[in-house]
């Protein structure tokens, strides 16, 4: 019966690849909501600026002017917190893809030392049955030979 000897260290090496693949989900997922995040800020700031263009065809007052260039001014720094944050977001998510496909590259090779030793383990134990069936072999010769020999 083949026991591959890395077994535990394959199995523990699964698992942090499972773990490696629920990082990298969690980080991809928050640098989409801060992608949304961005959308909805820039969308908003068009919407206001367009707001702000025809308030200002009309004629605009100063305090309402100014209220505008404070909202665009935080809407402005907002975003910019935003892509800062996408940035790192992304670069979390490049970490945990190299994490997670050095975990994967972890787990090939210990599938290609159990594959290996598995085909070892037949090769030897077909050995032993060859080397079992060719001395039943010689047994039988032996025998028919030593029988034949007293019948003459």
């Amino acid at each position: 019966m083949f026991k591959f000897r890395l077994k535990a260290l394959k199995t523990h090496r699964e698992f942090k690849l499972r773990e490696a693949q629920a990082e990298l989900g969690v980080a991809e997922s928050a640098r989409m909501r801060i992608q949304s995040d961005i959308e909805r800020l820039s969308e908003l700031i068009r919407q206001e600026s367009e707001q702000f263009e025809r308030e200002q065809e009309n004629g605009i007052g100063v305090a309402r002017y100014l209220t505008f260039k404070n909202h665009f001014s935080s809407l402005e720094r907002e975003l910019l917190l935003s892509y800062k944050k996408l940035e790192k977001a992304s670069r979390e998510v490049e970490k945990c893809k190299q994490a997670m496909i050095e975990c994967d590259k972890s787990v090939k090779t210990l599938e290609s030392i159990e594959t290996r030793d598995k085909e070892l383990y037949r090769l030897i134990q077909s050995r032993k049955e060859q080397r079992k069936l060719d001395d039943v072999a010689v047994l039988r010769a032996y025998r028919s030979r030593t029988g034949r020999e007293e019948e003459s």
